[in-house]
């Protein structure tokens, strides 16, 4: 087989198919020698395909054939494997833009972590304990050295980020998780809060929440941060 002989997205397509019958069902449909040819070709083509490693191999397998209705996975066994790739930092497991099955109905999309947002929960305890530090240390250490304020601020530093994430982690936003990202069924942005706030319970591990646009009921996993709309009647 000459990879010329075919267009890039068929050469991309032929690969995929060569890689899943390796790593999920154990068969190779290409030779050694044709096999390393057409990942070099797709390689100069900047394809990405080619990176696929064989978890990452098997997640698309599985994505594909559960968009045919033939599933080779369970439900549990997908999760495990998405947590998987998203902990090894693949970005084959982070689908950002909604999808919708047509047999059951059910949207779905995955979430991202809002770390801005996440970090601003630490700024109330931070800019107390900042405030508190400058004055015990006009208080007390003043009269003994002058230092500069900032070589006092940089001082306090370590002191004040550890007193504000535990602070904030174990009194005010427990076990706190912001996440965002689309609505599965509309595609408005939304984002959904994991946690407890000053000792009032909230998401744990499933959060249900309605779309701010639509008012499509969501459940938001908060292990693999997939979003997804409940199957239609």
């Amino acid at each position: 087989m000459e990879p010329g002989n075919f267009s890039p997205h068929s050469r991309t397509n032929f690969y995929f198919s060569a890689l899943q019958s390796y790593y999920v069902n154990g068969r190779q449909l290409l030779g050694d020698e044709e096999f390393d040819a057409l990942k070099e070709d797709l390689q100069w083509n900047g394809s990405e395909v080619v990176a696929l490693n064989r978890n990452e191999a098997k997640y698309l397998a599985a994505m594909e054939a559960y968009m045919k209705g033939s599933p080779i996975l369970s439900d549990s066994e997908f999760d495990s494997l998405k947590v998987e790739l998203k902990e090894a930092g693949s970005k084959f497991a982070v689908d950002t833009e909604p999808k919708c099955y047509i047999d059951t109905g059910v949207c779905k999309v995955t979430l991202q972590e809002d770390k801005f947002r996440s970090n601003l929960l630490y700024l109330p305890a931070g800019a107390i304990l900042f405030i508190v530090w400058l004055g015990l240390g006009y208080e007390f250490i003043e009269p003994i050295i002058r230092l500069n304020p900032i070589i006092l601020a940089l001082l306090g530093s370590p002191l004040v980020y550890n007193g504000a994430k535990t602070i904030t982690e174990q009194f005010i936003f427990e076990n706190n998780l912001i996440v965002y990202g689309p609505c599965p069924a509309c595609g408005a942005e939304n984002r959904v809060y994991f946690g407890n706030i000053l000792g009032v319970e909230g998401f744990s591990d499933v959060a249900e929440v309605k779309c701010t646009a639509c008012k499509e009921l969501i459940t938001v996993q908060r292990n693999t941060l997939r979003a997804s709309t409940l199957p239609k009647p």
